[in-house]
């Protein structure tokens, strides 16, 4: 990995971590949250492959955790969404996704990614609390899921010219 690349993977752990924290809609039945990062986990897949995807969205996403108080999530944040990535990045290549502009195919990568999110929380809940309170949070994930595919979707066309330009 040169340089930059490497300096661009650390950004996107930042903004994994970032874009996880600014907006945080808490779930009372789990004490889990809404929020905006798993766009960004989608686009560290694009743009990473499956490995940086995994450190970017996996990382990024345990770091937010730590740093915005759910302690207890970290270790199951790093597993779900680091494999969420892995899921988007295999499903992008796998579907020959073009990075420059929106299609059918990246939509269906990003959706079928994102729905692993959501039964890995659900099965972490109920291990953590139990099926009951794990329900409950579903329609959340699903919300948080569905806000993410199409966040994302509109934000890769964007973030490739950014990437491009600055020389990954």
């Amino acid at each position: 990995m040169r340089i930059r690349e490497f300096a661009l993977l650390a950004l996107f752990i930042a903004l994994v971590a970032v874009a996880t924290m600014i907006v945080r809609i808490p779930i009372p039945q789990t004490n889990g949250y809404m929020n905006l990062g798993d766009s960004m986990v989608l686009l560290a897949a694009v743009f990473f492959g499956p490995v940086g995807g995994f450190i970017a969205g996996g990382i990024g996403s345990a770091l937010a955790d730590i740093l915005g108080g759910y302690p207890q999530w970290a270790l199951w944040t790093l597993v779900i969404k680091g494999t969420e990535a892995l899921i988007a990045a295999g499903m992008v290549a796998v579907l020959r996704v073009s990075k420059d502009r929106i299609s059918f195919s990246q939509v269906i990568s990003f959706a079928l990614a994102a729905a692993w999110m959501v039964l890995g929380y659900f099965v972490a809940e109920t291990i953590m609390y139990d099926q009951k309170a794990a329900l409950a949070e579903v329609p959340a994930n699903i919300l948080q899921a569905l806000g993410s595919v199409v966040l994302a979707t509109l934000l890769m066309p964007l973030f490739r010219k950014i990437i491009s330009t600055a020389g990954a």
